[in-house]
């Protein structure tokens, strides 16, 4: 069997969701600079491992961050965008399961992490007006809109800082 080279890697996985969404949480919506460390820390991971996809994500054409090395990364517009949408399945899951299936809020968080990357448009839909398209999650976190923006109470009344 002949080996073919892999030239292209996919930038659609649960581990780039999942750096996005953390250099979201790091960098708030004022986007600040996210030092690599920091995020190493957050993640788990070795330093040397955020270094390696930084680069990654920053070398495509429509590049998910801007990552200056000394610097640290930053999203770009079309990767905070991208994070938005995770954060909302993950908030809207989270409100599924404790409002529809009674789940313990203490076991929130670990299932819509595993739960977060899968769920198709349609079903974020239907999950979100079932739930009379809340704006805040039963952690007190604020769910962005389809269109990314965040609701009139975000960060007045929230708990999204914390």
């Amino acid at each position: 069997m002949k080996k073919t080279k892999r030239t292209h890697w996919d930038r659609n996985t649960e581990s780039v969701d999942d750096y996005l969404k953390a250099i979201y949480s790091l960098g708030g919506d004022e986007r600040r600079w996210v030092g690599g460390s920091e995020l190493a820390s957050r993640l788990r991971v070795a330093p040397a491992s955020v270094t390696n996809m930084m680069q990654k994500l920053s070398g495509e054409p429509k590049s998910l961050v801007d990552y200056k090395r000394g610097s640290g990364v930053r999203l770009s517009s079309a990767g905070r965008r991208r994070a938005l949408e995770i954060v909302r399945h993950h908030r809207l899951i989270e409100t599924f399961l404790f409002e529809v299936l009674n789940y313990p809020i203490k076991e929130l968080h670990d299932e819509a992490e595993r739960l977060e990357h899968f769920i198709s448009e349609s079903f974020e839909e239907r999950v979100a007006a079932k739930l009379g398209n809340p704006t805040t999650d039963p952690h007190g976190h604020c769910i962005p809109a389809l269109d990314g923006s965040m609701p009139p109470s975000h960060g007045v009344t929230c708990r999204c800082g914390l």
